[in-house]
């Protein structure tokens, strides 16, 4: 079940953004006078269509994975009259034919900052900076970072919540080896009176690769407070429903080990996928046994097991987190700020990986996408429409780069059109689709296989 819901959430996710991506093309196309010949909604077999006033035809494919627009072209059409030739796309002139070409990226970019903006709008629960004792011997460690130290500044920035530490740090670790911050001690997730900030610096090891796991590489994770082992919520179709549990019920033992907090009954879950344990649970006063098999799902290269429940968290959870509600012009400028720095990082990340200070292995496949947008739309909408944002906006970057059979490819063209003041021929147009097919390719199968290593735990 887990697997129809990942992928019921990933046609959603790539469906949507396609979608939006090719209505961009669309809409320009006709503020500038151009025929199109057809809007699909996925690709394969028509099932359904309809030709509208205008001469274009709306149809619905077979599968349902995005979308195409097909403009009138005289390159592809023949015996056009001189009106019908006015209203091709190659015969516009080369702004309009920018304008036409970029508004796909543009789109994704705009539903980006949509996105974002209801999230901020609705208001966002995240946790504070504080971080968990570091491993021995990491860079954090020998910095002097120490359990419940919470992060304050981050090379002189300030930062409330974790995720904007993570941030913070990311974009600093992508462009120099040394990174400062300024931290405070604290206890029960407040800082401790007249506790003054500290500045440590964390230096990066030649040897940790800029990926999704250079943080805890680094020693730096985030402190979990500990919660009775309480159940708080149970996710439908899931292994903890399967095995009959239920909400308020208190794990006592699993496999004959005595719980006493949360932490332990989630470590021993993630460590058994796929194998039966033994619950011992309390619910309404009364002790019952019952079998958990927890589902196995990769995670950063592992395969863990996974319950689909979550802690009761009450007031122990209060002190480590931070609310934050903005109004509706204070959202608007979060979520363009969001989407920049997201889109700009995306490309700082590209660039370290050709030159190769960043690993291939953070390119990613169908098959992550479909597990990461399963699990954000279990977890609940705004992590959701955060997935949908950051994928959003990463396909208007990839779609700009200067790439044969990308959106950035076709500007590339229009730009040497406009400095030699003539077209690129078609024969070396075909010649860099040639390359492009090639270069798409190698990384498509770079992807893939990376997704195939963290699924299986090559």
């Amino acid at each position: 079940m887990n697997f129809l819901n990942s992928l019921w959430a990933f046609v959603v996710a790539i469906g949507l953004l396609v979608v939006i991506h090719e209505l961009g093309h669309y809409l320009v196309m006709r503020w500038c006078g151009v025929r199109v010949l057809r809007f699909a909604f996925g690709f394969g077999k028509v099932l359904w269509s309809r030709t509208d006033k205008s001469g274009t035809e709306w149809a619905l494919c077979l599968w349902p994975l995005g979308g195409y627009v097909k403009p009138l072209d005289t390159r592809e059409e023949t015996g056009l009259s001189n009106a019908e030739r006015l209203a091709a796309f190659d015969t516009q002139s080369v702004g309009k034919r920018i304008a036409m070409v970029s508004a796909g990226p543009i789109a994704n970019f705009l539903l980006a900052i949509l996105l974002y903006w209801v999230v901020f709008l609705n208001g966002v629960s995240e946790w504070r900076p504080i971080l968990a004792a570091p491993e021995p011997g990491t860079p954090a460690a020998v910095a002097g970072i120490h359990a419940n130290d919470m992060v304050t500044r981050v090379d002189g920035d300030t930062v409330s919540s974790w995720s904007e530490a993570q941030w913070q740090l990311l974009q600093l670790i992508s462009k120099d080896p040394v990174v400062s911050l300024a931290v405070v001690a604290t206890e029960g997730g407040v800082p401790v009176a007249r506790a003054p900030d500290r500045g440590v610096e964390i230096r990066l090891p030649a040897e940790v690769p800029l990926g999704p796991t250079v943080l805890p590489d680094l020693g730096l994770k985030l402190a979990v407070p500990q919660l009775p082992p309480i159940v708080g919520q149970v996710q439908p179709e899931s292994a903890a429903f399967a095995a009959g549990i239920q909400v308020g019920d208190r794990v006592l033992s699993v496999n004959g080990t005595t719980i006493t907090g949360w932490g332990e009954f989630v470590k021993l879950i993630r460590a058994h996928p796929e194998q039966p344990l033994t619950l011992v649970i309390e619910r309404q006063g009364q002790q019952t046994t019952l079998t958990l098999k927890p589902a196995s799902v990769a995670e950063q290269g592992q395969t863990i097991g996974r319950a689909g429940i979550s802690p009761e968290q009450g007031s122990a959870l209060a002190a480590y987190k931070i609310h934050k509600t903005l109004g509706p012009g204070a959202a608007l400028g979060a979520a363009v700020a969001e989407t920049y720095e997201k889109s700009r990082f995306t490309l700082v990340m590209m660039g370290q990986m050709i030159v190769g200070k960043a690993s291939l292995d953070n390119l990613s496949g169908p098959i992550s996408i479909a597990s990461a947008a399963g699990q954000t739309a279990r977890i609940g909408l705004e992590a959701f429409l955060r997935f949908l944002a950051i994928v959003s906006l990463s396909l208007g970057v990839i779609n700009l780069l200067p790439l044969p059979l990308l959106d950035g490819g076709h500007l590339m063209y229009y730009f040497v059109e406009i400095l030699t003041g003539k077209p690129i021929s078609a024969e070396r147009q075909a010649l860099f689709q040639r390359f492009g097919v090639f270069l798409l390719g190698s990384l498509m199968f770079i992807a893939v296989f990376n997704d195939l290593q963290r699924l299986f735990n090559w």
